[in-house]
């Protein structure tokens, strides 16, 4: 990237490479655990003990390569989230916020190596696993909230509905929250370990499991009422549709979690449900982010008919 100015609408479109590179990253991620590639590098930061290479050798088997390849991704990772540093710093409207939100990019990317690596030295033990998906979702969040900081302007944060709804927005992603630290304990205690000797949590998994459904129909009902309050409070048309969007990825997830759950919990099916994990973090924050705005945004960002409608005058019926 040149150091010239950079537009907001240039800027915006990094960040939602960085957010795109986010999700991505826990799938392939998935992919190594699924495959039981997780210490096919059986030490870190080389890829093995016996021989201290960096890199996988021929006579090693597929799972090095695909354990390796993962670890390569991080680094483009990485580097997307440099280039989100150098944006935000190259605005032509420098703010605080949005630097802020560009180098917790990079800190999370550097922990998330770390953690990586403690993963395979402790020989893919079941928290190592967890805490290394749960700091995805988190960075994740960060990512979505990098980008719509971009696309807004920086006055006051004015809210769309009322507080008690905004409010529940936050109950409601604390329950989204609550959803994914239990399912990463269900796929600590289940068959899929990414590797067949890895430890496994010392819980019941049918427990766990149900546990896990009880509180996707909690975020199911408190989506659904968050939709129906918006709905009978006249708010913004682009924070309901913020909304049904949230709706859209939970009733596909929760059908592709109960279908997984009896029928042995294959591994193309474990993938997806993955992949619905990162779209439920990305939908939910995206809600609470569409119950306020902070001003106009300026010309030059790029906007969608989200952005814009959310720049609509507020009902006053309430």
């Amino acid at each position: 990237m040149s150091l010239q100015a950079v537009s907001p609408l240039v800027a915006r479109r990094v960040f939602l490479a960085n957010l795109v590179a986010q999700i991505g990253i826990v799938v392939t991620g998935g992919l190594v655990r699924l495959t039981d590639s997780g210490l096919g590098c059986d030490t870190w930061p080389r890829c093995d003990s016996d021989t201290s290479d960096w890199t996988p050798h021929q006579a090693v088997s597929h799972h090095a390569y695909i354990e390796f390849g993962n670890r390569m991704l991080t680094y483009v990772v990485g580097a997307i989230a440099v280039a989100c540093v150098v944006a935000a710093y190259r605005l032509t409207v420098r703010r605080k916020d949005i630097t802020t939100l560009a180098w917790i990019q990079i800190g999370t990317v550097v922990g998330q190596a770390v953690l990586g690596g403690i993963t395979v030295l402790t020989d893919l033990h079941p928290m190592a696993v967890a805490s290394h998906l749960l700091l995805s979702m988190l960075l994740i969040a960060s990512a979505v909230a990098l980008y719509e900081r971009g696309g807004e302007g920086d006055a006051p944060a004015r809210l769309l509905v009322r507080p008690e709804i905004r409010w529940f927005g936050y109950g409601t992603l604390a329950v989204a929250a609550a959803l994914i630290v239990i399912g990463t304990v269900v796929t600590g205690s289940g068959p899929h370990a990414g590797d067949l000797k890895a430890k496994r949590f010392d819980v019941d998994i049918d427990q766990m499991a149900w546990l896990h459904a009880d509180l996707a129909f909690l975020l199911l009902g408190a989506a659904v009422a968050l939709a129906l309050a918006l709905r009978v409070t006249d708010a913004p048309a682009a924070a309901q549709h913020r909304v049904r969007w949230l709706l859209a990825v939970l009733i596909p997830q929760g059908l592709i979690g109960y279908v997984q759950y009896f029928n042995g919990l294959p591994e193309w099916m474990v993938l997806t449900h993955m992949l619905g994990a990162a779209l439920t973090v990305v939908t939910a924050t995206r809600a609470l982010f569409g119950l306020r705005v902070r001003g106009e945004a300026s010309p030059d960002t790029e906007t969608d008919d989200l952005d814009t409608e959310l720049r609509e005058p507020v009902a006053t019926s309430y």
